[in-house]
């Protein structure tokens, strides 16, 4: 067998012992990445109550809101909404991985609104930019505050092409 390199059992490696743990069992396959369909099936109010726990959780009330039942490829699922983000950034559609960037972004506030920006949003422009980046700044444009946000991305992953427009939607230039 090949070795891994998944992106996210790389991503995971150095992120989160438990579920590196979690994915020794995942050794044995070849890199694939497995996209969940499941995520595109969450509801509105799924969504929302996601994106409400996980931006609850980024201020410091981990008890005020409850995650729905979301998409886990593993025993032991995750208890808060936080340790869903990541595995979510790898195993969801682009789609679904809008979704939640909306609706996080909806119900963030602007501490809350760093951390989108510097993990799902990234991740997305990182591995979709090309197909999301126009989304990004339609949003950018009616919304100074989205555009603010925005600031809070570094390239990582993301295209010269890609990175060069999120700058100009956030206002630098390029």
């Amino acid at each position: 067998m090949a070795p891994i390199q998944c992106a996210w059992l790389r991503h995971l490696s150095h992120h989160c012992g438990r579920c590196r743990e979690k994915l020794a069992l995942s050794a044995k396959l070849d890199c694939i990445l497995l996209i969940d369909s499941r995520w595109d099936d969450l509801s509105e109010s799924d969504w929302n109550a996601f994106a409400i726990a996980w931006n609850s959780e980024l201020c410091g009330d981990d008890a005020s809101s409850s995650i729905p039942k979301l998409p886990w490829l593993l025993d032991d699922a995750p208890s808060t909404a936080s340790e869903y983000v990541v595995p979510m950034n790898f195993t969801a559609s682009a789609a679904s991985q809008w979704k939640f960037i909306l609706v996080a972004y909806r119900t963030g506030t602007e501490d809350t609104h760093r951390h989108l920006a510097a993990g799902p949003v990234e991740h997305l422009l990182g591995e979709h930019g090309d197909e999301f980046i126009s989304l990004f700044e339609q949003l950018a444009e009616e919304d100074a505050r989205f555009a603010k946000m925005l600031r809070n991305c570094l390239q990582n992953e993301m295209s010269g092409e890609v990175w060069r427009r999120l700058c100009l939607a956030r206002g630098d230039g390029g």
